[in-house]
Formats: structure tokens, C-alpha cells, sequence
């Protein structure tokens, strides 16, 4: 399956989030925890605790995603939160809306730990989502792969696994992932990556 990537910087990531941060607060909402969906979750979140200065911060572990742009399945809670969220103001948050599946789960995760209000936010949210979240800061038309930099080298990984790249050089690899994904990356990480699958 051939398909086109979007790849993000940490700069990008933190416009992204000040974006969702500024239409939260237009929203006069003022979450008291914030419940990172992982792993994409993660970085956002902490990021968003810090514009919204939100000092709780917890994670739900939820999988739905195996290798690139490929489900595993139904989205499930892998490690659920453990903390009692009675009369509190909650914000989930994920890195994309994709299915949708992951945040709506977690959001109605949290809801049962008798919180008060839950609202969610993405940085993305793709049209194919059948949920959609409270705040996103990017919206997308049509279908491609989201690159986050916290992810780089694992989707890089499998996109390599995508190419029929025996006994191709570096630079073969690397013309083949621009011209087939629109996927661009160094060559330096394109070696770690296969020193790493070969070790």
C-alpha cells in the first residue's frame, strides 16, 4: 500500500500545541488534569500542562496502531488510570485523531472515573475520524501518515520494511522512500535503522 507522509519538527509540535492551548482557553474551559492518551499522547500533553499550567498529569495506555498506517484491531486500554477523578475538569489528549477510536475510548475511560466534565483534544484530526474532538489545532482532508518527531526512527523502521530494500545502498533506500511516501530523512538515520534491525 502506497501512501503520503506529513512529517513534523519539535518547532511545528510546539506551534501545534499553543494553538490548541489558545482555542482551549477561547473556550474559557480550565481543565485540572490533563490525561495523556500513550504514547502519542505523551509530549503534547506536558506540553499543554505547561501553556495551561495544569499540574496534574496522568496517562492511559491505549494501542491501536501496529506497524505504519496499519491497525492492529479494535482499540483497547492496555494500562488504565488508576486515580479517582471525582468533580474534576479533565482534558484528554493524543497526538491524532485517526479512527477516532483511541481518545473516544480513553475519554470515555476517564468519564467513569467520576469526572466532572472531559473534553478532548488532537493535534490532528483527519476526516476519517468518526469522532471528533473538542480541540485540534490541524484538520485533514485527505488520508496521509503523520510523522511525529517523537516517532521518527520507528516509523521510519517500518516504512523501510515497506521497500524491497535488499542488497539496495543507503541512498537508493532514501530516494525510495521520498518518491513512494513523500518521506524525508537523513541518511545517518536511515543507517541507525538498519544497524539496529540487523543487530
Amino acid at each position: 500500500m502506497k501512501f503520503k507522509c506529513v512529517q513534523y519538527d519539535w518547532n511545528d509540535i510546539y506551534e501545534l500545541c499553543k494553538e490548541v492551548a489558545k482555542k482551549i482557553k477561547e473556550s474559557n474551559f480550565k481543565p485540572d488534569v490533563i490525561v495523556a492518551v500513550a504514547r502519542g499522547g505523551w509530549v503534547p500533553a506536558r506540553i499543554l500542562a505547561d501553556l495551561l499550567f495544569v499540574k496534574e498529569l496522568y496517562s492511559v495506555k491505549a494501542e491501536h496502531w501496529g506497524m505504519v498506517a496499519t491497525e492492529t484491531g479494535k482499540a483497547k486500554i492496555t494500562q488504565p488510570l488508576t486515580v479517582d477523578l471525582s468533580g474534576k475538569k479533565v482534558l484528554v489528549v493524543d497526538d491524532v485523531a485517526d479512527t477516532g477510536e483511541t481518545v473516544e475510548l480513553v475519554a470515555k475511560h476517564v468519564m467513569e472515573k467520576n469526572a466532572k466534565e472531559v473534553r478532548t483534544a488532537v493535534l490532528d484530526f483527519k476526516h476519517t475520524s468518526k469522532f471528533v474532538p473538542d480541540y485540534y489545532a490541524k484538520e485533514m482532508e485527505s488520508w496521509r501518515w503523520i510523522v511525529y518527531p517523537w516517532s521518527l526512527y520507528e516509523d521510519a523502521k517500518d516504512l523501510i520494511s515497506r521497500i524491497a530494500n535488499n542488497g539496495m545502498s543507503v541512498e537508493e533506500i532514501k530516494r525510495k522512500l521520498e518518491e513512494e511516501f513523500e518521506f524525508f530523512v537523513d541518511e545517518a538515520i536511515i543507517e541507525d535503522v538498519l544497524n539496529d534491525c540487523s543487530a
